[in-house]
């Protein structure tokens, strides 16, 4: 393995500019990529994922701290916030500390992929002239996967662990070195490694006049029209999590990353995106938040929540990004990669026994039973939830996704539970209580805060893919305030429109946000428009209580539904269960009185109900099992006075 692409890409990034250098000659500029993203690629096999498992992720270790700074890592994250790019300069000038007027013999190096930079002893940094040296990079701040469940952690470190790519121990820190400060960097935006003001001293640009880097820094001291002492700082907002029971400062589960992006990864980033990011970590704990050597007070703008300390928010200066759309930690590869024959492979590896599907699929359902009355029908509509992904669109609708809603939901059933044994079968579930208090307190909707710059995460801003059950059972009759009002129009957004929607003060926007919908409800949801609604009947049965599950099937049973999931694609309906669709469907709509669009919906419940059986066409056998839960379903609606139609 090439231990310097791991231990010190700085260095291999140096050394890769120098050797540009020389090829583009004395009287050449260099150019904005000089061949190190494709030199690590290439070095480490990114076109290989299986060898990225050797390269450390920063979501595996227990601190962060642990981690060596400035080595190559892996993050796997969700995309919280975009950034305004910021500009800084890229290419510096390294002369001889000793030269008068700096006419010592000069020597070009880059800052690209990373905060501050440190001459060589003897030597100072100075910039070029103009804007020669002035660049622009992308900027996000990116949380760990809201949701995952342990197990789901677990699986991954373990497939680091496996490829080899254990954290490298920390080497032993250096110190009397002087540092670049990132405001010498052209950086437009207020900073927090600063330990002093920026001084003209530094930059033997002459006659202690104002460098360019000063002005530009100074030009920052508003914000959305108002000063930096108003600004928010990070410890206001804590990590910004958007489940804030996550955040347990010090946990690598729980670090918070802003990712530099560069060259054509600049602006490709967008909201909720979930990525993996390959870069450089930078943390600089010898550079303090010092006060000011004049005035003896922390400058503010060293805490703004933008600019936090990168022992707060470490920073990621990426050479890679994979976006990794409905993540599963058993398969984690991207979409691209991971063809139809290594699925194909996976599937028969994990269930070439005889039988071994089907143990699988009734490990799922006992589970989920366990913990819903021992109502096995209302199990299997929620299992087959859990496989169900949106394939296409068809206008403003997506194809294959649907929402549940388990209506009679008793107060002797915890939601936790249930939540809980779903978590055990999927890698991110969430359980959000409903009532008039959290609607009017808690964050259902993130929004932007131009004060400090920043979009405050709410609890719907999840990854694709992740299971929300919504717990409404508590619901009383109160008065909803205008932000509960607010945070039920966004709930309502979410569920039925699968979009999620960001406050700007005057104007929503929303984000398509794929999420699995379980709502269990006394009644009725609140909600409207859910697709499929599931009376629960609580069963009285001692072999259901006492009932469990092998670890084995456990697996079995997370395996099944990873592979399923992981290649979304219509389902094939041979033309003859078409017509039988057709009739069965007219003869319950004339019964049941229900809306055409049950139609679109039983096509979904059909290709969910194959995916559990690990079928991708449909028989007239699992057509028919399909028929007889949905006239069973739509019996008890009938008892329980729940039918739209």
């Amino acid at each position: 393995m090439a231990l310097d692409e791991l231990s010190r890409p700085l260095k291999v990034i140096d050394n890769l500019f120098a050797q540009h250098l020389t090829q583009v000659g004395a009287t050449g500029s260099p150019a904005a990529e000089f061949g190190e993203r494709s030199h690590f690629q290439k070095t480490l096999g990114f076109e290989n994922e299986e060898c990225l498992a050797k390269i450390p992720c920063l979501n595996d270790v227990g601190l962060a701290e642990s981690v060596p700074p400035f080595s190559l890592v892996r993050y796997r994250c969700l995309v919280q916030d975009v950034f305004e790019p910021e500009f800084y300069a890229s290419v510096l000038q390294e002369i001889d500390a000793a030269a008068a007027g700096g006419n010592g013999a000069p020597r070009l190096v880059t800052s690209k992929y990373r905060e501050c930079i440190e001459p060589a002893p003897g030597r100072l940094l100075q910039e070029l002239d103009g804007n020669m040296s002035l660049s622009q990079r992308g900027a996000c701040y990116c949380v760990p996967i809201p949701g995952e469940r342990s197990w789901a952690r677990s699986a991954a470190a373990e497939w680091t662990q496996a490829g080899g790519g254990g954290i490298l121990p920390i080497p032993a820190a250096t110190s009397g070195t002087s540092k670049r400060r990132r405001d010498d960097d052209v950086s437009m935006d207020p900073v927090d490694e600063v330990p002093q003001r920026p001084r003209t001293t530094e930059l033997p640009s002459g006659g202690g006049s104002t460098s360019q880097a000063d002005v530009m820094c100074q030009s920052c001291t508003t914000v959305g029209g108002q000063s930096s002492a108003g600004l928010k700082t990070a410890e206001d907002f804590g990590l910004n999590f958007p489940i804030p029971s996550e955040e347990r400062h010090g946990h690598g589960a729980s670090t918070a990353c802003i990712v530099k992006l560069y060259d054509s990864d600049a602006e490709t980033l967008r909201l909720c995106e979930t990525i993996e990011v390959i870069g450089v970590l930078c943390v600089n704990p010898d550079i303090a938040q010092l006060p000011d050597a004049e005035t003896g007070n922390m400058e503010q703008d060293w805490r703004d929540a933008r600019h936090p300390s990168t022992s707060l928010i470490p920073r990621l200066h990426a050479l890679a990004v994979r976006r990794l759309p409905f993540h599963h930690p058993l398969l984690p590869y991207t979409p691209d990669w991971l063809s139809e024959q290594r699925l194909a492979s996976a599937f028969q590896k994990q269930f070439s026994v005889p039988g071994a599907m089907l143990v699988a699929r009734n490990a799922g359902v006992e589970l989920l039973s366990k913990f819903m009355g021992a109502d096995k029908l209302a199990a299997e509509y929620l299992l087959m939830l859990l496989v169900s992904r949106s394939f296409s669109k068809h206008g403003e609708k997506l194809l294959g996704s649907w929402t549940l809603n388990v209506a009679g939901w008793p107060q002797s059933l915890a939601a936790s539970a249930l939540a809980e044994a779903s978590g055990e079968l999927v890698p991110r579930a969430v359980l959000l209580e409903v009532t008039g208090d959290t609607l009017n307190t808690q964050k259902w909707k993130p929004r932007k805060d131009f004060v400090a710059n920043r979009l405050v995460a709410s609890q719907l801003q999840l990854a694709a893919g992740t299971l929300v059950l919504l717990d409404e059972s508590k619901m009383t009759e109160g008065q909803l305030e205008a932000h509960g009002v607010q945070s039920f129009q966004a709930l309502q957004t979410s569920v039925t429109e699968q979009k999620l929607a960001c406050d700007f003060q005057s104007f929503d926007v929303k984000i398509p946000l794929e999420l699995s919908w379980a709502l269990l409800s006394e009644r009725k949801s609140l909600v409207k428009d859910i697709d499929v609604v599931v009376p629960l009947r609580v069963q009285v049965s001692s072999k259901q209580a006492s009932g469990t599950i092998t670890p084995e099937a456990l697996n079995a049973a997370r395996w099944l539904l990873a592979l399923v999931t992981r290649s979304p694609r219509p389902l094939r309906i041979p033309d003859a269960v078409m017509h039988v669709f057709g009739e069965d469907f007219a003869r319950v709509r004339q019964e049941f009185k229900v809306k055409a669009e049950l139609a679109h919906t039983w096509m979904s419940l059909a290709r969910a109900r194959c995916l559990t059986y690990g079928e991708d066409e449909l028989s007239l056998e699992r057509w028919q099992e399909v028929m007889e839960m949905e006239k069973m379903r739509l019996l008890r609606c009938r008892e329980d006075n729940l039918l739209e139609g």
